[in-house]
């Protein structure tokens, strides 16, 4: 009797989940439509666009959408604030990190960052506002609290740090010799174009014979223990499994380059490893300057595995053991994407679709969707115009058309927004009648 009376209690207590797309019942419904408050770029994307912030910018218009708890506003930028680069740290870009929100400006005639600005997204305001040197790189730090500046030169490098709230200088540091400073990425993305990219990068510090990472405190360089970088450029460093991970850029002529693992992060365990090869990436296009196919925008880890663009065929590896384990080659020509879900698809040009792992019986996609399809979330996709709710059997719930690439809200089966003609409409899940 005991036990039936507790169960009675633990099912009484057991609330009711709430309707999610994706979960085969849940239908749209209208939860907001306005007059489209900033039209997107000819791409159908916004250069900012932060869900969770409520923050939609295109060139100097930046709007912030009415929700739970957010006032609505409109404000339009300085020219030298304008949005038109998708990559937090370039110059007309922006950081979003929760409630703080640092703009990255640009001058005429200068190819760099001119200036940063903080704004306030409650009050649609620009705070404060400082010019930088010329040549300057802009990092905010993974807590939005720090606002990092360098200035580096042939013989030195000048870091400076900002309190991201009021602007107020921290510290400055200067580190003597040839320094480049390079974003480390743990997923080896340097950015998308949906204010939440580029979240887990932090900058450190390169020299010919030395890599290290910054003290947020007082800016001075902590050099990492038995990981002197390879011969070449190093273009990017990606933290994975514990290690720190250097990749050079394919060199001019020959396109070789290195991808090196050297210790761990902690600096304990193992050697680590290296892998040298002639760099191609057969989705990307040449570069003008080193005429090989090299994209640095395109990410080097797509799910878990690490990818290596060997001329001879991508290498999928784990991050920790690179080379030194078991490791799977494609098909020269054959290349990772994505699209949304957790599925990883092999793609080539002429060739169908097909998933890295055969082992879930999985389609690659729903039928009657194309290669572009995309996953706004779960069981909602957008393929070209085309919007579709689909149930578990890929019949479908709802259909729509959006006149921009439609976008989540960051949870699961959540709300999904998209243009309908001049309005900007929301749509939530609930159950059909």
């Amino acid at each position: 009797m005991q036990a039936v009376v507790a169960g009675l209690l633990l099912a009484g207590c057991v609330a009711p989940q709430p309707p999610m797309f994706g979960d085969g019942e849940a239908v749209p419904e209208e939860a907001s439509r306005v007059a489209l408050p900033v039209r997107p770029g000819p791409d159908g994307t916004w250069t900012l666009n932060a869900p969770a912030a409520g923050l939609l910018g295109q060139g100097r218009t930046l709007v912030r959408l009415a929700g739970p708890g957010n006032r609505r506003w409109r404000l339009t930028l300085p020219a030298g604030f304008a949005l038109t680069a998708h990559r937090p740290g370039a110059a007309h870009s922006a950081f979003v990190r929760g409630h703080q929100v640092v703009l990255v400006g640009g001058g005429d005639g200068r190819r760099g960052p001119s200036a940063i600005a903080r704004l306030d997204p409650e009050r649609g305001l620009l705070t404060w506002q400082e010019a930088l040197p010329p040549g300057s790189r802009v990092f905010l730090s993974e807590d939005g609290r720090e606002v990092l500046t360098a200035d580096c030169h042939r013989r030195s490098c000048d870091l400076t740090g900002r309190d991201a709230w009021s602007g107020a200088l921290r510290w400055t540091h200067a580190v003597s010799g040839p320094v480049r400073v390079v974003e480390a990425c743990g997923a080896g993305v340097p950015t998308s174009g949906d204010g939440r990219g580029g979240d887990g990068c932090e900058p450190y510090l390169v020299t010919p014979d030395r890599v290290g990472t910054i003290d947020p405190d007082d800016g001075g360089p902590h050099w990492l223990k038995a990981l002197r970088p390879p011969d070449g450029t190093v273009d990017r460093v990606i933290k994975a499994a514990d290690r720190v991970i250097l990749v050079t850029a394919p060199a001019e002529g020959g396109c070789r380059a290195t991808v090196l693992a050297g210790g761990t992060e902690s600096g304990e365990g193992d050697r680590g490893w290296r892998y040298d090869f002639v760099w191609d990436q057969p989705q990307a296009a040449r570069d003008p300057h080193t005429g090989c196919r090299w994209d640095r925008a395109l990410p080097l880890t797509v799910g878990f595995p690490m990818v290596l663009p060997d001329a001879e065929g991508v290498l999928l590896v784990n991050p920790y053991f690179g080379t030194r384990r078991p490791f799977q080659r494609l098909a020269p020509g054959e290349y990772l994407v994505t699209d949304g879900t957790a599925n990883t698809i092999v793609r080539a040009p002429g060739r169908p679709d097909r998933l890295l792992s055969t082992s879930t019986g999985r389609l690659v996609r729903p039928h009657g969707l194309s290669p572009a399809a995309r996953s706004l979330t779960q069981g909602f996709w957008q393929d070209g115009r085309r919007l579709l709710l689909l149930d578990h059997r890929g019949h479908a719930l709802w259909r729509g058309t959006s006149d921009c690439q439609a976008f989540g809200h960051g949870s699961e089966g959540g709300p999904v927004t998209y243009c309908d003609g001049d309005d900007l409409v929301t749509l939530r899940p609930v159950r059909e009648d």
